[in-house]
């Protein structure tokens, strides 16, 4: 558990850094940290709509005769799945994030990101496209799960095992009265502000169980690293077994890092691990069932902002983590 040295910190004064909170020093970190909310009654707010998406105006293109048409608007998108479900099981919601998979590897914010993400960690690229395909799960999987991430997921000390159970529990239990009407809008469904609460450890560990059924190659493990003793973020490493084996730190909060710490900061040095373990573990059975609203607004969530640029995304974080304070403290 994450947090177990939480009154050891406060005497000794800022080993923690919260982001989006005030310094976080003595009563401050104790008022924002230290004094969790039961996790069975997470709050549930009014989800924030959507900005309206903006259509580019169509590029004309010369045909034969010299003729101007208009260039065809992009194709549409198929629909949301599980439109009308009452119960979604865990398999069928992997199965369709992974549908989604190709088009955020179509983006150019993210090939972008990808490109800067390889000169970072001189790395290479690979003919197959197999590196690009794994840091496209892993950045989906990232940014679903962390800490103010698109699935509604808030820090708090649980003191819970590090697997993400607790966390399938509290989505089991958002039956369809509790969730707002934005999760069952029929075209664009919201995620409530707060979807469940959970410690660092269960929401590394919940990354390394969504990334590694998104369908990593075998260049590619996750598990979870102990920075300090009493605080965990996750850790995507490839190529173990090799002398050239890189880890790359992937913050699923912002406990003692920058706000603006995202995937492969370097606020930790993930070789002070000696053995970093492939999280393989079942946290959710294939047949665990999950509120179909739910199950598609999550899916929603991913087409919506998974293509995107890695500064637009740590922006939107921080919003929603500023939102589910004022729901938290309020």
């Amino acid at each position: 558990m994450c947090a177990r040295l939480v009154p050891a910190l406060l005497n000794a004064s800022l080993l923690f850094a919260c982001a989006g909170l005030p310094a976080c020093a003595g009563e401050e970190l104790a008022e924002h940290v230290d004094i969790p909310r039961p996790i069975s009654r997470s709050p549930i707010a009014e989800p924030v709509a959507e900005a309206p998406a903006v259509e580019a105006p169509f590029a004309a293109a010369d045909d034969a005769h010299g003729q101007v048409e208009p260039t065809p608007p992009p194709a549409e998108q198929p629909p949301l799945p599980f439109a009308d479900r009452e119960q979604v099981r865990v398999d069928e919601l992997l199965e369709a994030l992974r549908d989604e998979l190709d088009a955020v590897a179509a983006s150019p914010a993210v090939r972008a990101d990808y490109e800067a993400f390889l000169e970072d960690f001189e790395l290479e690229d690979d003919d197959e496209g197999a590196l690009y395909r794994d840091y496209v799960r892993i950045k989906v999987a990232f940014e679903a799960t962390r800490d103010g991430g698109w699935w509604g997921l808030a820090w708090r000390i649980t003191n819970e095992q590090p697997n993400s159970e607790k966390i399938w529990a509290q989505w089991q239990r958002l039956d369809r009265a509790s969730l707002t009407e934005g999760v069952s809008a029929p075209t664009a469904p919201t995620v409530p502000t707060i979807t469940a609460i959970a410690e660092c450890d269960e929401l590394s560990a919940l990354f390394a169980f969504v990334a590694r059924r998104l369908g990593l190659g075998p260049r590619s493990e996750v598990g979870l690293f102990w920075p300090t003793g009493n605080h965990v973020v996750a850790v995507w490493t490839l190529d173990r077994k090799t002398e050239h084996a890189t880890r790359i730190v992937v913050p699923t909060t912002q406990i003692m890092l920058s706000s603006d710490a995202s995937l492969g900061d370097r606020g930790f040095d993930p070789w002070r691990q000696r053995k970093i373990f492939d999280y393989r573990r079942e946290d959710a059975a294939p047949g665990l069932e999950i509120p179909g609203a739910l199950a598609r607004a999550f899916v929603a969530q991913v087409r919506a902002h998974a293509g995107e640029d890695q500064a637009t995304l740590q922006a939107e974080r921080a919003a929603r983590e500023l939102r589910q304070l004022e729901l938290l403290e309020g």
